[in-house]
């Protein structure tokens, strides 16, 4: 039975100064009441404008929020949202506010000039609207027990030790040498050291250190913390950011396993990560393919691929990369129409939202759905993707 509304829908639009606490109490009531704790980066007076809700009578019903922060891919500096904490009250479900709220959260994202979205999420709330999983990245895993492995990963004089807000500079310094990763403020660093909880996990600050002091960093979720772990199931680490040097990176894994007493150590790399993929299959280590997180949609296709045009001459040449026309056939932040790439005289098109992403950054199964059009332009763009996938890392929300 469809409900009822109990008056007129004010909104979508952002949430006001004196509604705080309606907006809390609807995310505690969806999800649980620590959220403003968990994800100060997303629920901060700053970010208010980005907090899309609809609010009927006494009631915020409806949630979709976002956070905006420049990323780099390789070079090349785009504007990345990340949605999260995406809510209906329970009792406002099954009229579309929800829907309506994520189109309104693009929307406002597109004006905000994003070009990307990544949705910590994969529901039919943002499937239906062209959102996909992307990334030809993998995940290697460490056994305790894996003596060869262990010893293969090992670095003399490098030794594991705790970090804290206080070794911020630090941090950062090492993270700005990242060729893929978000732009992230002091401010975020502050708020995760803050609150404790990344990638929706309570988590621990490790640094990896030689004689000269840290040069590399991984943040893990606490063995015993990880969500839907059962008291039953062997302890593991689970890294989900690191940044540094790659030998200090796959070092850190045999010593994680010694400090918390756990079976195996796992850790995300992404597909352009090719020192830390090496360094680890050298161990012995097998990857196994893997998304990235959550899922992603173009938010504004021409303005994004003009900005990776510098990727795309740097792998197919400088005179085609000059060439190439990106056109959408709806205005930016729209889930409709196809895309179009031509570069003068050859055409390739693009269906649909749901086949855009997964071209541009590949899947894990390096299936996608091939352009139609002229095959050589095809075949040349081929040659300049994927584009890397970002990984949330303290960037959650």
């Amino acid at each position: 039975m469809v409900a009822e509304p109990t008056a007129s829908p004010d909104g979508p639009r952002a949430l006001r100064g004196d509604e705080w606490p309606l907006l809390d109490h609807l995310v505690s009531t969806v999800f649980r009441p620590e959220m403003f704790h968990d994800y100060p980066q997303l629920f901060n007076a700053a970010n208010r404008a980005n907090l899309r809700v609809i609010r009927e009578g006494d009631q915020v019903v409806t949630h979709v929020g976002f956070t905006v922060r420049p990323a780099v891919l390789l070079g090349s500096v785009i504007n990345v949202a990340c949605i999260g904490a995406v809510a209906t009250a329970p009792e406002a479900r099954g009229r579309g506010l929800g829907s309506m709220c994520v189109q309104d959260a693009f929307d406002h994202a597109s004006a905000a000039g994003v070009d990307l979205m990544l949705i910590s999420g994969g529901r039919g709330l943002y499937t239906r609207v062209g959102c996909r999983e992307v990334g030809v990245d993998h995940r290697f895993i460490l056994e305790s027990g894996d003596t060869a492995g262990r010893a293969g990963v090992a670095r003399p004089g490098l030794a594991l030790v705790p970090v804290t807000a206080a070794d911020i500079r630090a941090l950062g310094a090492i993270h700005e040498r990242e060729a893929v990763r978000f732009v992230r403020p002091r401010d975020d660093w502050e708020r995760a050291f803050d609150c404790g909880i990344v990638m929706n996990t309570p988590s621990d600050f490790w640094g990896v250190a030689d004689g000269s002091g840290v040069i590399a960093y991984v943040v893990v979720h606490r063995p015993d913390r990880v969500r839907y772990r059962k008291a039953e199931d062997a302890l593991f680490v689970r890294v989900v950011e690191h940044a540094g040097p790659r030998d200090a990176v796959a070092h850190a894994l045999p010593a994680l396993i010694d400090r918390y007493g756990a079976a195996r150590a796992e850790v995300h790399v992404g597909g352009h990560d090719m020192d830390l993929v090496r360094a680890l299959r050298h161990a012995g280590l097998h990857g196994v393919p893997e998304a990235s997180s959550g899922t992603i949609r173009v938010v504004d296709f021409p303005r994004l691929m003009g900005k990776v045009r510098p990727l795309i001459a740097g792998r197919t040449g400088h005179d085609l990369a000059s060439r190439l026309v990106f056109e959408a056939d709806e205005r930016a932040g729209s889930a409709r129409g196809g895309f179009s790439i031509g570069d003068g005289t050859r055409t390739i098109r693009v269906a649909d939202h749901a086949s855009l992403g997964p071209w541009l950054f590949g899947t894990p199964e390096g299936t996608h759905s091939v352009p139609q059009g002229d095959p050589s332009l095809a075949a040349d763009l081929a040659s300049a993707l994927p584009l890397p996938a970002l990984w949330y890392g303290v960037n959650y929300v």
